[in-house]
């Protein structure tokens, strides 16, 4: 199937994946999955973590915010670079 879709398609989809782009994606990731438990199990009543329940909510929000826009700013000049260097032709 990926053979099919790599030669129909006009550029590759993403340039390779460095580590420092790896670290940030799974960052973006664990602090979504924590933003989400926080939020499912939000309970106003009976906090789990009493005030610092809301602190901790606004620093991942803040967290998860800056370092999406790091993230995306990143991985679409690493493949903007990729596209243009040519690199992809070699495939």
């Amino acid at each position: 199937m990926m053979g099919w879709l790599r030669t129909r398609l006009p550029v590759p989809m993403a340039a390779p994946e460095t580590a420092a782009l790896r670290a940030a994606r799974r960052r973006l990731i664990a602090a979504l999955m924590l933003l989400a438990m926080l939020t499912l199990f939000w309970n106003p009543a009976a906090s789990l973590l009493g005030g610092g329940a809301f602190a901790l909510f606004l620093v991942l929000v803040v967290f998860t915010a800056f370092q999406g826009a790091f993230w995306i700013s990143a991985k679409n000049a690493a493949d903007d670079a990729w596209l243009l260097s040519g690199e992809w032709r070699d495939e």
